[in-house]
């Protein structure tokens, strides 16, 4: 027990003794702790940014024709729909066009009004249409994702024709699919059925919008649910998503081939109907191209810079060590033990080390400083341990022999 306290407040004297030495080891410590923390952290930082790459840049996955250049007013199956919801996209935008007529009034249902109706998911597809709700979105989006019969009127299409319904009016509406001629023209209509829908809300639209606005929309749930009902397919007319995992690309682009979706070709007739998918990734991949190839350099002198810290390090114990020969020869005539004289020097290295990378650690980015530290800590203590012990074997008469 004295042992340790003698070498330990040895450890302390030699220190505040030796103030120019000490302060080189400390600054060499701060700088080599510094030095690899920015390595590490902008390995660290690279790592974090490709992972979050995919929330700055999304990339979105669409239903298009077989030529690509046109992702809405589409004609695509319920069973492509289904194999769409199952690659696993998140925030899911579904679409459906329907036509129909409803009653002027509550007490006129027998004067007709055609109205143009859009099934949908989510209010975000109503987003390009600059939508204003009279109701909070959340309540709205709630509504359209479920299934019930409630709609959201257009209050322009309402003040064009005069009419006054309220919240809470139940509108009754025959509903009809259209017929497209080769020119994508609406050629005629089908008769589908005849429902009610209650109304929920109100909406406006920016004035540019206005003729792109549907005149009802509601659930896309409720509106197959009609056409089921009726003994009738449902043709949706888009359908988009955001890739989850957009890291996982490829697997998700052999995923959709599997389940039938066609690559583009501009080439092919192109059309209507919805049976490709169009992944939207070319800047997802050359940011994440960027990326990794910034991690991959810097991955590359990982283990190079681990050598050049043992080898700097070994050199800096050594010097420091052979500076102070005489003291350790005189040590040694005094009958101080080798495993004292090696235990206190590699101390004192590791005390000045820790204050040095401690010091370092304060202004160093990433969340590896602890283990920076430990390790450059592990390889000063095991150089430093490594000179001493090389030091301390040497013949203590060295001394005489160069006085002489």
């Amino acid at each position: 027990m004295c042992n340790i306290v003698f070498t330990v407040k040895k450890i302390l004297l030699n220190i505040t003794r030796n103030k120019g030495r000490s302060l080189i080891l400390a600054v060499f410590s701060f700088l080599t702790v510094f030095f690899v923390g920015i390595y590490f952290g902008n390995l660290e930082r690279n790592h974090q940014l490709l992972t979050e790459l995919g929330a700055k840049i999304p990339v979105t996955a669409a239903v298009s024709n077989s030529t690509g250049d046109r992702l809405a007013g589409l004609d695509i199956t319920e069973k492509r729909i289904g194999s769409f919801l199952e690659l696993g996209l998140k925030e899911c935008v579904i679409t459906a066009e329907s036509y129909g007529n409803i009653g002027a009034t509550l007490e006129n249902t027998e004067e007709r009004v055609s109205v143009h109706l859009t099934g949908t998911n989510t209010v975000s597809s109503m987003d390009a249409w600059k939508t204003e709700f009279s109701q909070e979105r959340e309540q709205m989006e709630e509504l359209l994702s479920g299934e019930k019969g409630f709609c959201l009127l257009n209050e322009n299409y309402m003040q064009e024709r005069g009419m006054s319904y309220q919240v809470g009016d139940v509108l009754d509406i025959n509903l009809y699919h259209a017929l497209y001629d080769d020119f994508d023209g609406v050629s005629g209509f089908v008769e589908i059925t005849s429902s009610e829908l209650e109304i929920a809300g109100f909406y406006q639209t920016a004035q540019e919008s206005a003729l792109e606005a549907a005149d009802i929309v509601c659930p896309v749930a409720w509106l197959a649910r009609q056409y089921q009902e009726a003994g009738e397919k449902l043709l949706y007319s888009s359908a988009k998503g955001i890739v989850e995992n957009p890291l996982e690309l490829n697997g998700l682009k052999s995923k959709a081939e599997e389940t039938g979706f066609l690559q583009t070709d501009t080439q092919s007739m192109g059309g209507r109907p919805g049976n490709a998918l169009v992944i939207d990734d070319r800047f997802f991949i050359q940011s994440a191209s960027q990326l990794k190839n910034s991690i991959h350099l810097l991955e590359l002198f990982r283990m190079p810079l681990l050598l050049l810290v043992i080898g700097i390090s070994a050199l800096v114990s050594f010097f420091a060590m052979c500076s102070r020969k005489q003291e350790i020869y005189l040590e040694r005539c005094m009958g101080r033990k080798r495993a004292q004289i090696a235990a206190e020097l590699s101390g004192e290295h590791g005390v000045l080390s820790l204050l040095g990378g401690a010091a370092a650690l304060q202004i160093t980015e990433g969340n590896r400083g602890l283990f920076i530290l430990a390790l450059f800590l592990g390889i000063q203590t095991v150089t430093s341990l490594a000179a001493a012990i090389w030091l301390s074997l040497e013949n203590p008469m060295k001394i005489f022999s160069r006085m002489e």
